[in-house]
Parts: C-alpha cells; structure tokens; sequence
C-alpha cells in the first residue's frame, strides 16, 4: 500500500521479468504473498490445565516431556527448544536460555527490519538496487550462479531470494541497506537481546574472531509471537511476511507436517549446525476452512557430529508436537473430539 508523504512500496512478489530465466524465477517467488492471510488463532476453549489440576492432561504433557526428552538425548550433539501454543500459552523448552550460533535464521530479523523501515518511510521497497557481481559470495541461492549483467533487483525481489531461496549474496546487499546496528537496536527494543546481527554471510573470518550470528530458543520464540501478533509490523506487511515464510520448502519443520498443514518457518545451517524456527498453522478441525491455532515451533542445534542426524531430529520433533497439540485443538476439555 502508498502512502502519501513516503516512498512507493513494491509487494515482495511483483516482479518484472528482467530475464527469461530469473523472470520466470521471480515470478514463481511471487505467487500469493498478498493473498495468503495470518490465519486467525481462535479463543481457546479452555484455560491450560496445568499441575495436577486435570491429571489427565498432566499426564498428556509429561508423556510429550518425556517424549521430546528421548529424542534430544539420542542426538549426537546439543538442542535447545522452544514450543509454544499460541491459543493457551502452554510450552514446552529445553536450554530455551542457551545462546546458539542460527546461521541463515538471522535473515528473519533482517527482513522484518527492511519491512519495518519501508514502513516507516525510509526505504522504497521497489527501488531498483544495482548488484556488483563482485561482490557474490558462495554458500547458497540464486545469484551465486548468475551470469553477468546482473539485472537491478528491487529491495522486494532481494529479500524474496533471501527469505525462500536462503541468497546470501541478497542477504548480504540487504545487511548493507537495513543497517546492521539498526537491527540490533530494533531487536533491543523489541526486549530481544541475545540475537546478535555481527556478521554478513559467509564472513569466515568475523567467525573465527567470535562474531557469530547467534540468537536463543526463547529469543527467536518471542520475535515470531511478535509477527503472529502483528507487534513487529502493520498488518499488511505481517500477512506478507508470513506468506513468504510459507513458502520455504522441504524445511526440517515442513517435514515434520502432514502435507496439507502450513507452517511459516526459516531454517538455517552450518557445519555442526542446524535450527529452524517456525509458526505452524495447527488446524482445530477438518477440512481446508477450519480455523487454525499458531504453534511456535524454534529448535536449535549443535556440536551435532552428524548433519542430517541433526535436520531428522527437529523433523521429530516437530511431528511429536504437532500430534499433541492437533489432539488438544480436536478435544474438549475432558478430551472428547468436538470439531467445530
């Protein structure tokens, strides 16, 4: 939407078709994000019963406890996790506290601040930006391997590549344009302070010089409440946002989901290392119109001495969570299935 007074916003999917190739690319990229809504969270039934107040569901929450207990122990490495329902509050977590190194999973806070400083007047999001292929770094997306002259892409179509296809060369020029200090002070007053913007990408040498990217469980659980609530952006941009989270395909978290159930997530990794952060959409019903309630789903990993041993286990875990809390979404209190 243009405002008066402000520069002219471009949605993240209106591409022109700059090449045939990367065109027919971008227009793929575009597909709804404008169409697809933040799916409402409804009232919960009931408060959460928590303690012995319904052994019944206590002894649902402890058994899932336990459950998620096996699963991170049998990893060969190290896991923090938060897990939360949005509709009651309950929660489950592990090193929520522990701060983790979350590789690509840094490019959620830098896309929510371009969106955040579009609304605010200071960038244009259709401004066409010049990409010196120079300046190209390795380690994934679509600019890495496009042939010179790179077409002028808008900061819209940068952060597409970014946030579906994980460009760390359009991540890179978008660190350039947000400001890395801006995304440390926004996420500051945002109370999100253990999630550290200290590189660009594939900067080994910050690395080595202990300038991580890292974040916690509950800070990246708190930073995805914030878009679910339409805290972090207008309700325009939430919708968008979440649109092209949603869009991330064959995640661990994705994985971890029935096919037809959405999640909203971005996954990251690096050697010894694999996270994924997510909102998924957990249906109260059957049925494509039954109102869905978000689950905040952020698992972190470390130290992992297998890789994909590391992406397997935040698949289980996410399928273990999404059985618990799709059942208490069907049930009643007492835990009969009345589907709205």
């Amino acid at each position: 939407m243009r405002r008066a007074g402000r520069p002219g916003r471009g949605a993240a999917g209106a591409v022109p078709v700059v090449t045939r190739t990367l065109g027919v690319l971008l227009l793929v990229m575009a597909g709804s994000a404008r169409a697809v809504a933040v799916s409402a969270a409804p009232t919960a039934q009931e408060p959460p019963v928590t303690g012995t107040a319904d052994p019944k569901r206590a002894e649902l929450h402890a058994r899932l406890e336990r459950d998620l207990a096996l699963l991170t122990d049998r990893l060969d490495g190290v896991a923090g996790y938060l897990i939360r329902d949005a509709a009651t509050g309950e929660t489950f977590e592990r090193h929520a506290d522990a701060v983790f190194p979350v590789a690509s999973v840094i490019k959620l806070p830098i896309y929510l601040e371009l969106l955040r400083q579009a609304e605010e007047g200071t960038i244009d999001l259709a401004r066409p930006i010049t990409v010196d292929p120079k300046g190209r770094v390795e380690g994934g997306g679509v600019l890495e391997k496009w042939s010179e002259p790179y077409p002028a892409l808008s900061a819209a179509q940068l952060a597409v590549l970014m946030m579906n296809f994980s460009d760390n060369y359009a991540t890179n020029v978008l660190i350039d344009l947000v400001g890395m200090e801006r995304v440390g002070r926004r996420l500051k007053a945002w109370g999100i302070k253990e999630t550290l913007l200290r590189r660009k990408m594939m900067d080994l040498e910050a690395a080595r010089a202990g300038r991580e990217n890292v974040s916690t469980p509950r800070d990246m659980a708190a930073l995805l409440e914030r878009l679910s609530g339409g805290q972090a952006l207008n309700a325009s941009d939430s919708e968008q946002a979440i649109a092209v989270m949603k869009r991330n395909e064959k995640t661990a978290i994705k994985k971890g989901l029935p096919p037809d159930v959405a999640s909203a997530d971005k996954e990251g990794e690096l050697d010894g290392v694999r996270c994924d952060v997510g909102i998924v959409f957990v249906p109260a019903g059957r049925g494509p119109s039954a109102p869905t309630r978000p689950l905040v789903i952020v698992l972190m990993t470390t130290y992992l001495g297998d890789d994909p041993a590391g992406e397997a286990y935040i698949s289980d875990v996410t399928r273990a969570a999404y059985a618990y809390f799709h059942n208490l979404a069907l049930a009643s209190r007492y835990g009969r299935r009345i589907e709205p």
